[in-house]
């Protein structure tokens, strides 16, 4: 499940070629979850009218919702990883860009016409 969802002033055509992958990649290792299973989601908001501190340098706000892996040294390691990708990809200074993380229950997450919840006691 975790999704990562980025909303910034810097405009589409100022990504590079394969942010959006990139992405993902940089978001499963932060949340140790694997990529490939079809749980890691990114949502990208570029060309957002933005302001940040009085001024419209690129910036960014971020969301990372997750099922587990979501704590207080968890999030510390993760906002650098996540803020430095960000600064060398699209020049978004650290001190620019703020990260809200969500722990989320399992039955709180639908998925398949039921809950990450009921799908998680099915495999048991």
């Amino acid at each position: 499940m975790p999704c990562f969802i980025l909303f910034t002033n810097v405009a589409t055509s100022d990504l590079p070629k394969r942010f959006l992958f990139e992405t993902s990649k940089i978001i499963a290792k932060a949340i140790r979850k694997p990529e490939s299973l079809n749980v890691v989601e990114v949502r990208i908001h570029p060309g957002q009218m933005m302001t940040h501190g009085g001024t419209t340098e690129p910036c960014a706000n971020s969301e990372l919702q997750a099922i587990g892996h979501i704590s207080a040294e968890e999030n510390i390691q993760m906002s650098k990883e996540i803020s430095e990708f960000l600064q060398q990809k699209l020049g978004i200074d650290p001190s620019r860009n703020y990260i809200k993380f969500t722990d989320m229950k399992p039955y709180e997450l639908g998925c398949e016409g039921t809950t990450i919840e009921v799908l998680w006691s099915k495999q048991t």
